[in-house]
């Protein structure tokens, strides 16, 4: 999992448009190395003056070949941006918590100005929870960045993502999208089993990728989306419906805070 050059850029325009403002807290959903890309981005010194770095880390190219094994972690990088950097991971000093299954702790509720999913849900196949962890970990007000396969990268992970998918997590849940993006990088061969069990499927398919900026609007719990077409509530309705169930709720369980951040969902 790395951190490019197109990262860079939408890095960038958040902060142009102020979407990053005070923020000094990222979680990596997944622990991130820096890639090449990034270090030798053009945008990378604008990157620095933006966030008031005076003195950037030095970042030397490995290679893409060497990328697993020898690319700098993010975590310098972040700092020099002037934010504190957590990650989710099972390995090193990360932050665990199974993405499956797992629960964000009630100290890191909320605690998060912008988390980073780089290319790791993709690789989870519980998605509700994945998503729901996500959604745990940010502030209110504060940004959700994905950038995940969208079509393509055969046996990448697990799953591969659809516009449709964050339009929806986005409606059901009143988050503000601030960008979908979809990018086509390619072709990219398809793996010799798959050919032989396809003769006439063809030998080759367009590597894709979705980049999606969010930002969450309250405190209301979570909910996994569906495909509901046209017929899906609308975020002001979808944040009003729940926000009347979470009054019953505290009518119906006297001293219950439901509004209290990580009190449910």
């Amino acid at each position: 999992m790395g951190l490019g050059n197109v990262f860079l850029n939408d890095l960038i325009e958040l902060k142009q448009k102020g979407a990053l403002d005070g923020a000094t807290r990222v979680m990596e959903i997944g622990a991130q190395q820096i890639s090449d890309s990034l270090m030798i981005a053009p945008g990378l010194p604008e990157a620095y003056r933006l966030f008031g770095c005076a003195s950037p880390p030095v970042l030397t190219p490995v290679g893409t070949e060497n990328f697993t094994k020898s690319a700098p972690s993010s975590a310098p990088f972040w700092t020099a941006l002037g934010f504190v950097r957590s990650a989710i991971d099972v390995e090193g000093d990360a932050i665990r918590i199974d993405l499956n299954r797992g629960k964000v702790p009630r100290r890191l509720r909320g605690a998060f100005d912008l988390v980073v999913n780089a290319g790791t849900t993709e690789h989870v196949a519980n998605q509700m929870n994945a998503f729901r962890i996500i959604h745990h970990l940010v502030r209110v007000g504060g940004i959700m960045y994905h950038e995940l396969p969208a079509g393509g990268l055969i046996d990448h992970g697990l799953v591969g993502y659809q516009p449709k998918f964050f339009n929806m997590l986005a409606n059901f849940n009143g988050y503000e999208a601030l960008y979908i993006r979809f990018t086509a990088w390619g072709p990219a061969k398809i793996p010799e089993y798959l050919r032989k069990q396809n003769p006439y499927g063809g030998d080759s398919v367009i590597d894709c990728s979705i980049r999606v900026a969010l930002r969450k609007l309250h405190h209301l719990p979570f909910v996994c989306p569906f495909d509901a077409g046209d017929g899906a509530p609308q975020p002001w309705l979808t944040i009003l419906y729940r926000t009347l169930k979470n009054l019953s709720l505290r009518k119906s369980r006297p001293g219950a805070d439901a509004f209290r951040p990580g009190a449910s969902g």
